[in-house]
């Protein structure tokens, strides 16, 4: 009978220490993982991104891209997620630095990703020098 109150009352202990989500540091891990995302690298190659995200599911892209700019729902059911980063053209090596990623998903899963290449705007290039000189 003692045995089974000590069992019990150390159960509860490590409950009320540890709680139901664990350590502090399976915490901080995941955090880490999640501020280490394809976001903020400086330019990402169109054949990796296709190997790192084609038949992952929206939440490891998410993990892999961030936030995405854009949600809309694509023809027979499908998500698409629009993201604008810089990308490497793979066949000329030419960085495009405003370029249109979208992730196709279909039943769950990233099936395609469309890229469509171009460089910033040029009115979007002056209002950003402008609001340097001010």
């Amino acid at each position: 009978m003692l045995k089974t109150i000590s069992i019990s009352f150390s159960t509860l202990l490590l409950v009320f220490l540890y709680g139901c989500k664990g350590t502090g540091f399976k915490a901080n891990k995941h955090n880490y993982s999640q501020q280490k995302n394809l976001s903020e690298q400086s330019a990402l190659k169109q054949f990796n991104l296709n190997y790192l995200a084609l038949g992952k599911n929206r939440i490891e892209v998410e993990n892999l891209m961030g936030a995405p700019e854009g949600r809309t729902l694509g023809q027979n059911g499908e998500y698409l997620w629009d993201y604008r980063r810089p990308v490497i053209d793979d066949e000329s090596g030419k960085i495009y630095d405003w370029s249109l990623i979208t992730f196709h998903f279909n039943k769950g899963k990233c099936s395609f990703i469309n890229f469509t290449l171009s460089n910033k705007p040029v009115q979007l290039l002056e209002e950003h020098q402008s609001a340097l000189a001010d």
